[in-house]
């Protein structure tokens, strides 16, 4: 039965990232990257605003399927019930925000609605973060797989608005369908409490989750400190250019992320159970040799992304070599989803080191690579010192996940 559902699920969550890549490919194809430029200018804010939730939907995610692997069920609800109240905070606040921006900031009409789409992505962000840690039994899985097939057709049947108002109809594609799949998600969430404030259990939530969301926003930040680099160092139209460099990064990200949903609430229900951690490194090793299989598959589009760009998305002539390096990034980056180990053991201290060492080889590497760049490729050089910035990562997290598996 967890076979199956594991599959299901695998399968689903490939067809919720490949609808968004077929969105995005399209959106790419008829929007030029000053448009898009503008677009990914306004996101990056988004990864900074999780910070606010204080690693509420981090510590939901630990402890449910810790909890439910001693059949703590009770418990389990006082969580879920505590963080609903608080997400619906959250939220409620941060869309007043975005209505405030959007109506009295934001000039033009072009303007508010990049305001209103980015608004109502970060909003429907915390609710979205917060039902999919509740998504941690075979039923549940079934169910958010049901979400993503519901969620993805309706998306794919948007796709009409790109071609009929382009840039505003892309913008517009993306506010409606983030809409409609965070009511998905609250229409088939699997627990379905009243929203409490439980003081206690919100204090240990986040004393649990806190150093995770702190640790796992530490680890992944690195991912936007080339963009601002070259929205500050190059221009907005420059960062426009790195639109397929990001769809390929997506393509890589889709099968670990899918499998990692599914694979690490198991592991961590199984260590509620028999709190036994010997067993992880060699789950961790099979689901590592599983992932180089399909990357290594994923390197072959190096031999296809200079005839797609040429032909098909001529826009972004420029940018096939940093898509092509993009390609060997993606491919180190997709065993980043095993820092999740450190979460199911609560290792923090060699979480922190595993997150700083790879601040500290973005924040130097990518930067000597663009200084030291010959005029004119100065774009392409930032992408090589992200490759080897992201091969350095990849050992270090396994040298770690290696030591906390086996003292």
């Amino acid at each position: 039965m967890k076979v199956k559902t594991g599959i299901y699920f695998t399968a689903t969550s490939l067809y919720k990232t490949v609808s968004a890549m077929v969105i995005s490919l399209l959106a790419i194809s008829e929007i030029g990257p000053e448009k898009l430029g503008l677009w990914q200018a306004a996101l990056l804010v988004k990864p900074y605003m999780g910070f606010i939730q204080l690693g509420l939907t981090e510590g939901l995610g630990r402890e449910l399927p810790y909890l439910m692997g001693q059949q703590r069920m009770e418990r389990v609800k006082r969580f879920a019930s505590s963080a609903q109240f608080v997400t619906t905070c959250y939220t409620s606040i941060c869309m007043l925000v975005a209505l405030f921006l959007t109506f009295f900031v934001a000039d033009g009409g072009e303007e508010k609605l990049i305001y209103a789409t980015a608004g109502v992505f970060i909003s429907t962000m915390f609710v979205d973060n917060y039902l999919s840690a509740t998504y941690r039994s075979s039923h549940s899985f079934n169910l958010l797989s049901k979400v993503y097939i519901i969620s993805s057709t309706f998306g794919l049947l948007l796709i009409p608005l790109i071609y009929l108002m382009e840039f505003e109809g892309y913008m517009i594609l993306l506010l409606i369908h983030s809409l409609v799949s965070t009511a998905l998600l609250v229409f088939y969430r699997p627990l379905k409490v009243k929203s409490f404030f439980d003081k206690p259990i919100y204090f240990e939530n986040v004393k649990i989750g806190f150093p995770m969301m702190v640790l796992s926003f530490l680890r992944s930040i690195p991912d936007s400190y080339p963009r601002i680099f070259i929205l500050f160092f190059i221009s907005t139209t420059a960062l426009g250019l790195t639109a397929p460099s990001n769809a390929v990064l997506m393509a890589f990200n889709v099968l670990p992320a899918a499998l990692s949903k599914y694979i690490f609430p198991n592991l961590t229900f199984e260590y509620g159970k028999t709190n036994d951690k010997t067993i992880m490194w060699e789950r961790i090793k099979r689901f590592s040799f599983q992932l180089m299989g399909l990357g290594i598959l994923g390197l072959f589009s190096l031999f296809v992304i200079p005839y797609a760009i040429d032909n098909y998305f001529p826009k972004y002539e420029e940018a096939i070599y940093i898509t092509m390096v993009s390609v060997i990034i993606g491919f180190f980056r997709m065993f980043s989803v095993i820092f999740n180990v450190f979460n199911t053991l609560k290792r923090f201290k060699e979480q922190f080191r595993v997150s700083v060492s790879r601040n500290i080889l973005y924040l130097i590497i990518p930067p000597i690579f663009f200084f030291s760049a010959p005029q004119g490729s100065e774009l392409l050089y930032i992408f090589l010192g992200v490759l080897l910035a992201e091969i350095i990562a990849a050992i270090v997290l396994f040298a770690f996940v290696h030591k906390v598996t086996h003292d």
